[in-house]
């Protein structure tokens, strides 16, 4: 009984870690501005970051739907200030000392809870991925864009919180390629995360020998009495 009850234990364990791994945000990634569009719905935000100021600006005080920072380590969520460089009709980041070469990187926040697509271009250098992030700073999902020449499209069926974009890095592998955003667009495209009927059936095994193993348990007990 005790091998039964053990046995049992170890499927509700591998079931839920199977549940935990498909809890996943399922991402499309999109490198042309064309198939994005035709895959999500109306534009709801845009931001072309008019104006070549030269001039450290609040993040959110382009639109009120996202705020902008920037971060010393791309990584790291906790790094990401509130605050970007605008100029030449774009953004980029503070760079700093604490950055590799000083290049950091740019990250945004949704200050709306249902964004399900986003994108936007880059220019004066290349971004290798998306650092998905949640509230409470942290980072949960690494979205490879090195495919990407200058845009970038995310579509999820779970709703975004924020991201990061994460530089690419000269050969070499110590110093950061600093790089430069517009356009950046929110859009209508949103759906309801259903778990698939696999996910289902893993959740109902887990359950199911959880239960088992708790009778399995119970009646070992009793026995020996």
């Amino acid at each position: 009984m005790k091998a039964l009850t053990q046995t049992l234990a170890t499927l509700a364990t591998l079931a839920l870690s199977a549940v935990a791994l498909h809890a996943q945000a399922a991402v499309v990634v999109y490198t042309t501005e064309a198939d994005y569009l035709a895959a999500v719905g109306s534009t709801r935000t845009y931001i072309d970051f008019v104006g070549s100021p030269g001039a450290v600006v609040s993040g959110g005080s382009f639109a009120p739907a996202v705020t902008f920072g920037s971060c010393t380590d791309s990584a790291a969520p906790g790094t990401c200030g509130t605050t970007v460089l605008h100029n030449s009709n774009a953004i980029t980041d503070l760079g700093g000392s604490a950055a590799a070469n000083g290049v950091a990187s740019l990250a945004w926040r949704f200050n709306e809870p249902d964004v399900f697509a986003f994108a936007f271009h880059y220019v004066s250098g290349d971004v290798d991925a998306v650092q998905l992030v949640q509230s409470g700073s942290l980072a949960t999902q690494l979205i490879d864009t090195s495919a990407a020449n200058g845009f970038i499209g995310l579509v999820s069926d779970s709703a975004f919180y924020g991201g990061i974009g994460v530089n690419a890095v000269f050969p070499g592998g110590t110093n950061n390629d600093r790089y430069f955003i517009d356009d950046f667009r929110i859009n209508a495209a949103g759906a309801t995360t259903v778990p698939e009927p696999g996910v289902l059936g893993l959740a109902g095994l887990a359950l199911m020998a959880a239960g088992i193993g708790r009778r399995a348990a119970t009646s070992d007990r009793a026995g020996r009495r």
